[in-house]
């Protein structure tokens, strides 16, 4: 596959990934069990709006392996990109060009553009080569 064609695909699937996300925060619990409703909110923006993205300092803002810098602010849910810690017919984060490599030997990572650490032989939808 063309690398313009990948780009096209990769662009029209994270815009459909970020319509649904902005839908996913419009529905509201309808009135309905207000209290439930408020802690669940609150949980779910408080892990969201962590500054750093779900992962320690080192990890906020730094370089993929493929030289994409990590964005605390843009990034897709684990959920949203299917991630699992299993990889997939040989496509695993530690050869994809967004993944950042373990800084405090944990022995996870992190991604350009997945929220939270990740696993080096985990995967996702957002699996690109690294061909560096």
């Amino acid at each position: 596959m063309a690398d313009d064609q990948r780009t096209r695909r990769r662009f029209m699937w994270l815009t459909g990934t970020a319509a649904m996300a902005g839908l996913a925060g419009c529905a509201g619990g309808g009135g309905q069990d207000t209290e439930a409703t408020t802690t669940t909110t609150a949980t779910t923006t408080t892990e969201s709006s962590d500054s750093t993205g779900g992962v320690p300092e080192a990890y906020a803002t730094a370089t993929a392996i493929g030289g994409n810098e990590r964005n605390p602010e843009r990034l897709s849910s684990q959920e949203a990109v299917s991630y699992q810690d299993e990889p997939k017919e040989g496509q695993q984060c530690s050869n994809c060009q967004y993944y950042i490599e373990d800084k405090n030997d944990d022995g996870l990572g992190a991604c350009a553009i997945v929220e939270g650490k990740v696993a080096p032989e985990g995967y996702c939808v957002s699996y690109v080569a690294y061909e560096g």
